[in-house]
């Protein structure tokens, strides 16, 4: 009769073979079985095996995973695990699990805290340009506090919000310190993003954020100090002289007696009687309304694990000074996670982050007229008095609206403040070896309050009656995810994947007032004269899901993926609330096959594919409904006017997604991405036109689809690797073409100024729609533009050149999305030295120059400062001049109409960071019990090589009321940054 088996101890001890610390939270296991154990605080472990030998698996995130033949009695063995910097194996967050990069299906690209700790930002925009392929990242304001705005692979919706969803540690949403992130994954394609459903359309951004180290209790401190300088990119304006001499020959000739010339006739006059006078005046307004602008950035942590629990705090406090008058914003950040272990199937982690921020903001009018106000525009007097340069001057200047920005500045205030708490609780119970339960729940809150004070004595727009607003936003949260998690392995078989449930709501409540004629000195509401608005609203946002995902692995070379999600958003009717958002994906790690597993040019290759569906559901929470709103327009009696039609059938925007991709690696120094795509969102939510008898112009409808398709290239090359010197180069392109069908008619959009943009089938979004400028006609001096001729079926047959812009054809004349963007970067590292410069790029998109139509005016608006301008410009001079680019300003009718004179090529290439640091011999710091400290300096936004004539290309790719993606207006500029860092550890 057979015995039962015998199993003999094994004991040991893993520590780092970088420094030989104690590893703790290790998974040993015994390969082939469900047994296992963990290291201890010291690191140390005791497990059972077979009586015999058997093989140990030893396994930590971020390091190589080690197999150790061993025999049963052994005890005192020390194993000893690699960093991993190949990266194949590396732990990546996907969706609502984790996966070894070798066995994603899907475009997921992860950049690590290595390539993110250069760049000190308010925001994970910027510190993601130019090193995610596929990843617009666009500046579009050097405000204090301003965020950039993010694209992934192109714009695909109209009226639906095209920011990326976040998700912070595994949870949608959250605020969170860009001091404290560890790591960023943009998930790209559906067969990632699926999971998120409805919340997905524009891709997903996961942010992991630090935790515990191995070992004893560490501390990490950072200080970053330096300043900001505006960049005004090509708006060279011209000083008193250079003006006067270019208004006095512009008036020169003006014939008395023509249209609407008596102003001018009045200006020729004025130009020929002051000459010293106006030359000797030479007030250069943006110098004075834009300034040095300090910045500064502290950072303290501290981190550590026991047996029984993992820790970390961190706390930061931001502050920076607008390069604006008066601007500037401030925030304290302190957060806290920790994670105890009460056995080793039951794991609680609480992770709280709080945060506070103050600062003042602006008005656009003080920012427009700092550029626009003339060098002979004083804002005192003599006698240091307050200068009206609306008309009230000393030399009557025949302005039209314009400000003293530098006294209205002075005499307003713009402050806003607000408050962000979140809360996360998560508990993971191991059921089974296979089997676990997992919980993650967050409640989020956070409070806002923003207030625009103009007071009485301001010399603009409110002299005399002052003008107060205040809004006070508060919103709250819940965000729940329940999940029953599966991973077991039958011989060479691996299954893995989870089902359950999520739940979101959320709360919005604001409140708004304003008014004028306020007291002198005083700062609030309830003393007005004159209510001129008094506004709140109260919204709810419920989400309910289930979701499942199963993945399949065989032999480490042969990977399956499917998930499924259905989501029940409150945003539709009833009978609409409910989608399904499906996906399945493929790979396959061709590098693992027996005929190129020990291949040394090909180091790895991988085949992927995937094809999958999410939906957009942030429509507000009110279209489909039939609104009234209320007036007292009827003597002073409240009453109910429609507002908007019923849309009971409204639906979600879906959007179909395939993908395929490869990876490639070569000699294990080149590492090679490429992922063609495909994604068409279907029934859009659109504002569609309605017959008149409706008695309503539009109604929200389901109509048309947008088409993005791209290819993506990623390649990261170790040039040089010795002992002492290191080069590495990542370089990222997205080709992207955007195309829109199935639109019942033409869209046009109109916003400020009068610049329009049109969605017609077999365009691009965001397309500009003017008449074409074809510049000066050489007899006269006058602006020509073009007018298409049609047939009598509405076909085009040619085009003339006309002198009248009333008979001038709009058309289409470029998008504002680019071609292809991307980035390249390289580091290098000497010794104890490391170098990194960071460059984007962008090209083939148009931006209209709103700013040139008031700078470069031809003499239409002489209350203007004018841009000097370039080199191949020049002004008609007279009958037979065919090299005149601009119109005579004797006869210049509408020639700063809106047209593709001022649509300029939108394409630049950026060098966005250059960081140099110098890390300290440890033999040193160790004497002042430091563990490491480096020191280095840095810039950013350093220089943009573009054609474009104007303050910036880069601008809102955001649609709004009166904002159009693509124009650049008079914006609150970028800023230059300067900074010296110094980092700690210890």
């Amino acid at each position: 009769m057979k015995g039962f088996s015998q199993t003999l101890p094994v004991t040991g001890r893993v520590v780092s073979a970088l420094d030989k610390q104690p590893m703790i939270g290790v998974t040993v296991a015994v390969k082939g079985t469900t047994n296992g154990a963990m290291t201890k605080n010291d690191g140390s472990f005791s497990i059972s095996i077979p009586a015999g030998k058997a093989i140990l698996t030893v396994s930590y995130t971020g390091f190589k995973s080690k197999e150790v033949s061993v025999t049963g009695g052994q005890t005192n063995i020390e194993i000893a695990l690699d960093e991993d910097t190949q990266n194949l194996n590396d732990v990546v967050v996907v969706g609502y699990s984790s996966k070894r990069q070798s066995e994603l299906t899907s475009a997921v690209t992860v950049v690590s805290a290595d390539k993110l700790k250069d760049v000190t930002a308010n925001d994970v925009g910027t510190m993601l340009q130019g090193k995610v392929a596929g990843l617009q990242v666009v500046n579009s304001s050097g405000a204090p506090g301003a965020v950039a705005e993010i694209r992934l692979r192109g714009v695909s919706s109209v009226n639906a919000s095209q920011s990326p969803l976040f998700v912070v540690d595994g949870i949608i949403g959250g605020y969170y310190d860009p001091n404290d992130v560890e790591s960023i994954t943009v998930l790209k394609d559906a067969g990632a993003t699926a999971l998120y459903g409805s919340q997905a359309n524009a891709g997903v951004i996961i942010v992991t954020t630090k935790s515990a180290k191995q070992g004893e209790t560490r501390f990490e401190a950072k200080v970053s100090t330096g300043f900001r300088t505006a960049d005004f990119g090509k708006m060279n304006l011209m000083n008193s002289n250079e003006l006067y001499d270019y208004q006095k020959e512009f008036y020169r000739d003006y014939i008395v007696g023509a249209t609407d010339n008596s102003y001018k006739i009045d200006l020729v006059k004025f130009y020929a009687e002051r000459p010293l006078s106006l030359r000797d005046q030479d007030y250069d307004w943006a110098k004075e309304s834009f300034q040095r602008a300090p910045l500064y950035n502290f950072y303290l942590s501290a981190s550590g694990k026991t047996e029984k629990n993992d820790y970390y705090v961190g706390a930061s406090y931001y502050k920076e000074k607008g390069t604006f008058m008066n601007t500037n914003f401030e925030r304290v950040n302190l957060r806290g996670n920790s994670t105890y272990h009460f056995s080793k199937n039951l794991d609680v982690s609480n992770n709280i982050n709080l945060s506070a921020s103050q600062g003042n903001s602006y008005d656009y009018m003080d920012v427009y007229y700092s550029f626009l106000n003339m060098p002979w525009d004083n804002p005192y007097d003599a006698n240091g008095n307050a200068t009206y340069v609306d008309g009230n001057s000393t030399f009557k200047w025949w302005s039209r609206d314009k400000i003293n920005p530098i006294n209205t500045v002075q005499n307003s205030n713009h402050p806003y403040k607000g408050f962000n708490v979140n809360y996360d609780l998560s508990v993971n119970y191991r059921i089974t070896p296979w089997l676990t339960f997992a919980s993650s729940n967050r409640v989020a809150a956070s409070f806002d309050k923003g207030t625009n004070f103009v007071s009485p004595v301001a010399a603009g727009t409110y002299h005399g009656t002052g003008y107060i607003s205040e809004l006070n936003t508060l919103n709250y949260g819940l965000v729940s995810n329940q999940l029953l998690k599966f991973d077991f392995t039958l011989g060479d078989h691996r299954l893995n994947g989870f089902a359950g449930a999520a739940f979101e709501t959320s709360q919005r409540e604001y409140s708004g007032a304003s008014g004028k004629g306020l007291p002198e000195g005083l700062k609030v509401l309830n003393v007005v004269s004159n209510n001129q608005l008094v506004n709140g609203a109260n919204n709810r946002y419920l989400l309910q899901s289930l979701l499942s995902q199963v993945n399949y692995s065989y032999k480490d070379k042969y990977f399956l993926s499917g998930s499924f999600r259905y989501d029940g958003s409150s945003n539709f009717a009833p009978s609409k609330q409910y989608g399904g958002f499906p996906s399945v994906s493929a790979g396959w790690l061709i590098s693992n096959e027996d005929f190129l597993v020990d291949n040394n040019i090909l180091s790895y290759l991988k085949l992927r594919g995937s094809y999958g569906v999410t939906g957009t559901q942030d429509i507000g929470a009110s279209r489909y409904l039939g609104l009234y709103s209320l007036t007292t327009q009827y003597n002073s009696l409240v009453g109910a006017v429609p507002y908007q039609l019923a849309s009971p059938n409204l639906t979600w925007e879906s959007k179909r997604q395939i993908n395929a991709g490869v990876d490639i690696g070569l000699f294990k120094r080149v590492n090679l991405t490429v992922d063609v795509y495909r994604n068409d969102t279907k029934d859009l939510l659109l504002q569609v036109s309605q017959p008149l008898s409706v008695g309503f112009e539009t109604k929200w409808d389901n109509a048309g689809t947008v088409i993005n398709k791209g290819i993506e290239l990623g390649i990261n090359t170790t040039n040089v690797k010795t002992t002492n010197f290191e080069w590495n180069t990542d370089f990222t392109v997205n080709f992207n073409n955007n195309k829109l069908s199935g639109f019942p008619s033409d869209i046009i959009k109109t916003g400020s100024w009068s610049i329009s943009q049109i969605y017609r089938n077999g365009g691009n979004l965001f397309e500009f729609y003017m008449p074409k400028w074809l510049g000066v006609d050489a007899q006269t001096g006058a602006p020509v533009w073009e007018k298409i001729v049609y047939n009598t079926e509405g076909i085009a047959v040619a085009s003339e050149r006309t002198l009248d812009y009333a008979q001038a054809t709009n058309q289409e004349v470029g998008s504002a999305l680019p071609k292809y963007q991307g980035g390249f970067n390289n580091s290098f590292r000497y010794k104890s030295f490391n170098l990194r410069v960071s460059t984007y790029f962008n090209y083939g998109n148009k931006v209209f120059s709103n700013n040139l139509r008031f700078m470069m005016n031809d003499g239409h608006e002489p209350y203007y400062n004018q841009i000097k301008l370039p080199s191949d410009a020049k002004i008609w001079s007279g009958p037979g001049d065919t090299e005149a680019t601009e119109p005579s300003p004797q006869n210049s009718a509408n020639s700063t109409e809106t047209s593709t004179r001022y649509l300029k090529d939108g394409s630049y290439f950026a060098i966005r960071n250059i960081a140099l640091s110098y890390t300290l011999p440890l033999a040193w710091v160790s004497k002042i019990s430091m563990k490491g400290i480096t020191v280095g300096i840095t810039a950013d936004n350093v220089a943009t090589f573009s054609n474009f004539l104007g303050q910036d290309p880069q601008t809102t790719i955001t649609p709004g009321s009166f904002v159009t993606p693509g124009v650049s207006d008079f914006k609150y500029p970028n800023n230059r940054q300067y900074l010296l860092n110094v980092n700690f550890n210890f």
